[in-house]
């Protein structure tokens, strides 16, 4: 498998990202890494393949940037519209 990393970012600058390089750990589980900026930094997402692995961090993402992204009840949404999946190089 060709490793992948992304970028999520907003008008602040990234947010986010998660990367996959099809590696193994533990008891053979697959595992995407995810950071998310202010929460933490390079925790591991297991899954029984790459393809879960990745799909569970993707929703880690979603689901810690949500009032970010869209904000709460009482807020004005902030326009998440904005947001950008990058691909990174580095």
């Amino acid at each position: 498998m060709k490793p992948i990393k992304l970028r999520i970012a907003s008008d602040e600058g990234v947010e986010a990202t998660i990367a996959s390089d099809g590696s193994q750990d533990g008891a053979d589980d697959y595992y995407a890494v995810v950071s998310i900026s202010g929460i933490f930094d390079s925790k591991k997402v297991y899954g029984v393949d790459p393809i879960q692995s990745f799909s569970l961090g993707l929703k880690m993402i979603e689901m810690y940037t949500e009032k970010k992204r869209i904000g709460e009840d009482s807020d004005d949404p902030i326009n998440g519209s904005s947001w950008k999946i990058e691909i990174a190089t580095e």
